[in-house]
């Protein structure tokens, strides 16, 4: 107990501390330059990261925000500031305490700003760190990994988009339709989670090879759960409601140790829930359960430098697909995009990136036909703790409304860790 005890007083206490403490002059360079090649902005906190490392954890504290604009288009032109504070502390449970492979996580954030897509009118949330405002749990699981990492188990309070129905690797566009989950299955199903929330479940991946894998997930469903405003601590289960659950094969190219090819990945799988969904045509009937199917994919194909650079050209898709249009708002989801890391020149650690994003909204919803977004970003690596991100959007059919003036959004994300 007196470990974790000194453990959690290192964790508050000294990024308050370290903040520039370490400004002592290295060979060969200002304290500044060294300063802005640490991997986080507070450094190693008076040698408090090590300490921590040491008896296997390892938090971190990062700050994100979405600065955005509607400049033209919607339903009424605004701005909007959407933040996220997000602390989390990892623990290495076999360097704690000898019990080999088992990992405890525990987090939680603080969102603040308004939601620009408000005043489009918008589906595809423009502003990725929209949360509403509140402090709140994320997530609180344990997880375990067996023969060397072939078999992997988490349960707990987890979010069905750390695992499943992610974004593509190494990517972080600012519109919300891939990031941190693909938005469309949320819309349709509104009891899935992802960051910041979490909810009751477990989830287990089997690897055979480096190359395959088989995932499944089941978590407890909540469709009347308004996520802006959950603070995390909704523990308690509720009969009444039901639950998801999630299946997905995976294939990696090129991901075996010493593979000189192109590396890429895909996935395919379909889910289910089991709530009562109210008909969208006749909303007094209901029915009984929800599913669909999706299709993941991304691939480098080209290459800047030598085998094992992560620096080229990569391209990414996804392919939603809810056959049930009574209840399901976005029977079809379809995005595209391509991502280039190390487009300019001396700028290695930069992501250029397009992306177009479209929902097919349900025959059901007259007057609504599709909502198409294409976005553009470019992330500025400054330095490892600070990326700075200006991004532009175009969405055409707010709202799949034709009614409404197609808006211009413009404005920049960035992130810190501390």
């Amino acid at each position: 107990m007196s470990r974790l005890f000194v453990a959690a007083a290192l964790v508050v206490v000294l990024p308050l501390a370290a903040a520039g403490a370490e400004a002592d002059e290295p060979p060969g360079g200002s304290w500044l330059q060294s300063w802005a090649a640490q991997p986080q902005l507070t450094g190693n906190w008076l040698g408090g990261r090590d300490a921590l490392a040491g008896w296997g954890i390892t938090p971190s504290i990062r700050y994100a925000t979405d600065l955005l604009a509607n400049a033209a288009g919607g339903q009424q032109r605004g701005k909007a500031y959407a933040g996220q504070l997000a602390v989390e502390v990892r623990v290495d449970m076999e360097r704690l305490a000898g019990l080999r492979g088992l990992t405890f996580d525990v987090s939680g954030d603080w969102a603040s700003g308004t939601d620009l897509s408000g005043d489009i009118g918008n589906i595809f949330t423009v502003a990725q760190y929209f949360e509403g405002s509140v402090v709140r749990l994320y997530n609180l699981y344990l997880q375990q990994s067996l023969w060397d990492g072939r078999l992997d188990v988490k349960a707990g309070r987890i979010a069905t988009g750390s695992d499943f129905l992610s974004s593509p690797a190494d990517l972080s566009m600012v519109n919300e339709a891939l990031n941190p989950i693909v938005l469309a299955v949320q819309k349709n199903v509104p009891g899935v989670t992802a960051d910041p929330n979490a909810t009751w479940g477990g989830r287990v991946i089997a690897r055979p090879t480096t190359s395959l894998s088989v995932s499944a997930g089941a978590y407890y469903s909540d469709p009347t759960l308004d996520q802006t405003t959950a603070n995390g601590t909704e523990f308690e289960i509720n009969a009444s409601n039901g639950y998801f659950v999630i299946g997905e094969a995976g294939y990696r190219r090129n991901a075996d140790p010493g593979d000189t090819g192109l590396p890429g990945r895909f996935r395919l799988g379909g889910y289910c829930d089991s709530n009562q969904y109210a008909s969208l045509g006749h909303p007094p009937r209901v029915q009984t359960g929800n599913y669909g199917f999706f299709l993941l994919g991304e691939q480098m194909v080209y290459r800047k430098g030598r085998p094992g650079s992560d620096q080229g050209l990569s391209l990414f898709g996804a392919l939603i697909c809810a056959p049930r249009q009574s209840i399901n708002t976005l029977p079809w989801f379809a995005s595209a995009g391509a991502s280039y890391r190390g487009l300019v020149p001396g700028r290695e650690k930069d992501t250029a990136a397009f992306a177009l994003y479209y929902g097919g909204f349900s025959r059901d919803l007259p007057g609504q036909t599709y909502e198409l977004v294409l976005e553009w970003t470019y992330a500025i690596a400054v330095t490892p703790w600070l990326t700075v991100q200006p991004d532009f959007q175009y969405v055409i059919n707010p709202g799949g409304r034709s009614s409404v003036g197609n808006a211009v959004v413009a404005g920049a994300q960035l992130a810190v860790e501390f």
